[in-house]
């Protein structure tokens, strides 16, 4: 469960990343590494391959640089609606700690 949790906060950190600044995938990789990802590029591709067949995420070859990730209008939408159910999480264990810090001391 824990394993399926970071891997999907890392696809909403990799479209963040890619709708920010077109990433190659030692950039990405070095972001999620700042983010405390256990990570390296041979884990970063599969999932940018996974984002792309999914239409999130297009790369294009850059001069100088390689290839770099880009979100794509899906991508953008799909972000979109991953920072909503995230918000919505928050508030919601947010709500639930608020309620529990009423709580009398013994209860």
């Amino acid at each position: 469960m824990k394993r399926q949790f970071l891997g999907l906060l890392a696809r909403v950190y990799v479209l963040q990343f890619a709708l920010e600044v077109p990433a190659t995938v030692a950039m990405l990789a070095d972001m999620l590494l700042e983010y405390g990802f256990q990570v390296d590029i041979g884990t970063v591709r599969p999932l940018l391959r996974a984002l792309q067949m999914e239409g999130y995420m297009e790369s294009v070859l850059r001069d100088g640089i390689g290839r770099v990730y880009l979100l794509t209008e899906r991508g953008r939408e799909e972000l979109q609606a991953s920072r909503q159910r995230i918000d919505e999480l928050y508030r919601r264990l947010h709500a639930g700690q608020q309620a529990t810090d009423e709580l009398p001391h013994g209860a």
